[in-house]
């Protein structure tokens, strides 16, 4: 065993790691940066929470990483958070027992079972209900938006499948999310959308609408955060902002939920906003106060400014490029030359190669033909 230390939080670890389900205990080192960003958004949530308790579960432990980090890390002035941390590996609940001894915590309760029977056991008892499987988060959803408080608890989402929700296996797709991928430069924002969607229909046949309020797409995984609202003109309102898109050099061809599935769209998948403008600002402003890992505090900056424009997907720049067969100028130029003549453009922390922008696809070539 050895000990690491993220955040302000120590964990105890097993000394060889594969990051597979062969591990005696999963620790994955590269989710440092999903958990520094997580820690930041519930601090945001947290902020303005009146109530004396705040009840996180995080139902699939590992070596506790997750809830450990919330329990010694989240601020919460007006009450106590208390923090459940379950796996069904005897030797991960040892070890979660040991972290917990490690960091001097009194408010984390371990159990040991099936992440679902957990979940069913306390109807609607958490204010956040944290799903970070290995994989898909599809087989827990049901019972995890069942366990969430139905007004402003928090569902937060990890799918690590993102080879599915971007394309690849799209039979698998159908199967898990009940969607049809969209392989395109942006499919990362788009396996967001996919899951959103998802959830939100499974959230809806409760009488739950779902609110997305912070979603990014990093490496290997895809993340969001949804706001529990309760109430059958809440979901329906949420089906409304459902659809299908299909991608078509770049520009976007979308139908509504409500006139079906037509060959050649992908979905169905969530159409509004995935950030909350307010809570990705503060979310940027607690990480940097805190000095969390600088991939975190990149992305969520090129977030501050992502949110403010309301574009779904992006244009990727050597998409276009290729597509009309010329060299792609550098993307500096391509946005001081959109910026000039009074469009909003940001980059995407997704793709390197994307911006989002109030531009039309012909305004964002015609700047490329002046260019080259």
């Amino acid at each position: 065993m050895m000990i690491v230390v993220e955040g302000k939080t120590k964990l105890t670890i097993p000394d060889t790691l594969t990051i597979t389900k062969k591990d005696e205990v999963f620790y994955n080192p590269k989710m440092e940066v999903n958990r520094d960003i997580s820690v930041c958004v519930l601090q945001t949530f947290l902020k303005n929470y009146k109530r004396e308790e705040f009840l996180i579960c995080d139902p699939l432990g590992g070596s506790g990483a997750r809830g450990l980090r919330y329990a010694n890390e989240l601020e919460f002035k007006h009450g106590k958070v208390k923090v459940f941390i379950n796996d069904i590996n005897p030797k991960a609940v040892e070890l979660i027992k040991e972290n917990i001894k490690l960091n001097n915590l009194n408010n984390v309760e371990v159990c040991r079972g099936d992440a679902n029977v957990l979940l069913s056991k306390n109807f609607r008892m958490f204010n956040v209900v944290d799903l970070d499987p290995f994989g898909s988060p599809s087989p827990y959803l049901d019972s995890g938006i069942r366990a969430t408080i139905t007004k402003n608890g928090l569902l937060c989402l990890t799918a690590t499948d993102t080879s599915v929700l971007c394309g690849r296996f799209k039979k698998s797709c159908v199967r898990k999310y009940n969607a049809f991928p969209i392989n395109s430069e942006d499919c990362h924002e788009m396996a967001i959308r996919i899951l959103v969607g998802y959830a939100i229909r499974v959230a809806a046949k409760y009488d739950i609408g779902l609110k997305p309020i912070f979603s990014h797409a990093t490496d290997h995984y895809v993340r969001t955060y949804l706001l529990t609202q309760r109430g059958a003109k809440k979901a329906d309102d949420a089906l409304e902002k459902l659809g299908y898109v299909k991608d078509i050099g770049g520009d976007k061809i979308i139908k509504s939920f409500y006139e079906g599935y037509e060959k050649g769209f992908g979905g169905p998948l969530y159409l509004g906003e995935i950030y909350d403008k307010e809570i990705v600002n503060e979310a940027y402003k607690i990480a940097v106060e805190r000095n969390c890992s600088e991939k975190a505090k990149n992305i969520l900056k090129v977030l501050c400014d992502e949110c403010e424009i309301n574009q779904l997907g992006c244009y990727d720049i050597h998409e276009i490029c290729s597509n009309i067969k010329k060299s792609a100028p550098s993307m500096a130029v391509i946005i001081e030359k959109l910026k000039k003549r009074g469009f909003r453009v940001s980059k995407v922390h997704y793709n390197p190669k994307g911006i989002k922008s109030d531009a039309k696809l012909s305004d964002i070539i015609e700047i490329i033909l002046e260019a080259v």
